[in-house]
């Protein structure tokens, strides 16, 4: 997206050559914070915005682990047998699809066509319930456990009634009585609570958020939130001495 004139888009996409889609959005920079070009948004699958522009790229861990929490349909006959199968992906219903599929499965009289596509669903819903178990194990090691604990709540809401979301439960419920993960959840709500606070699209608000990221990482020092907010700091300073 660009809020540029139009005559200076064509251009750019001439001159580079793109062949991904470009579209002009008038105050799309300013209204979702960025300030230089190319700003990099990270978008999760339900429109939240993950991650604002600083000098430089997510890392390629967090986009991998947000990835990670992404569950598309896998693909089904354009027949409406399926639709069910179908809304349930679509839904993350996914302890209703084991449901029905085993339901399915079991019938003696299910057709042979259909019933290799319904094993198929079984067998990719298994492997994302691996996937899925594996990943609580992952985000139970930290260090950032605050999005763990945001990620974890999310994966025991997707996959209530199947092992996932027990053992994501299971990896909460320690969070709860880690005096050590107890600090840092304490500190990362801190520090998210200090950047929704502050409009680093001003220049005044980011200036300011500079000075309170030094007071956060000495206050909280010894956590991941403290390192977090030394490198946003940093992003901060270095963007600040380029405006």
């Amino acid at each position: 997206m660009s809020d540029e004139e139009e005559g200076l888009i064509d251009d750019y996409v001439q001159k580079l050559g793109a062949k991904f889609p470009i579209v002009r959005a008038p105050k799309g920079m300013s209204t979702y914070g960025g300030t230089f070009y190319p700003s990099t948004f990270t978008v999760g699958p339900d429109g939240q915005i993950l991650t604002a522009p600083a000098d430089r790229m997510p890392a390629d861990s967090y986009l991998e682990e947000q990835l990670a929490g992404v569950s598309l349909a896998p693909k089904l006959p354009d027949d409406p047998r399926y639709d069910a199968v179908r809304q349930f992906w679509e839904k993350r219903e996914h302890r209703k699809l084991a449901d029905y599929l085993d339901k399915m499965l079991a019938q003696e009289k299910l057709g042979e066509e259909m019933r290799a596509v319904l094993t198929t669903q079984r067998e990719e819903l298994n492997k994302r319930i691996e996937r899925q178990s594996a990943r609580v194990q992952t985000l139970g090691q930290g260090p950032d456990y605050t999005a763990a604990t945001n990620a974890l709540e999310k994966l025991a809401r997707d996959w209530k009634g199947l092992s996932p979301a027990d053992a994501a439960e299971k990896e909460l419920d320690r969070f709860g009585k880690d005096p050590a993960i107890k600090k840092e959840l304490a500190a990362g709500r801190a520090l998210e609570k200090l950047l929704a606070a502050h409009d680093t699209t001003k220049l005044a608000q980011a200036r300011k958020l500079v000075d309170e990221l030094v007071k956060f990482r000495k206050r909280y020092e010894g956590t991941n939130a403290a390192t977090r907010a030394t490198d946003l700091q940093t992003q901060l300073a270095n963007r600040l001495r380029g405006d």
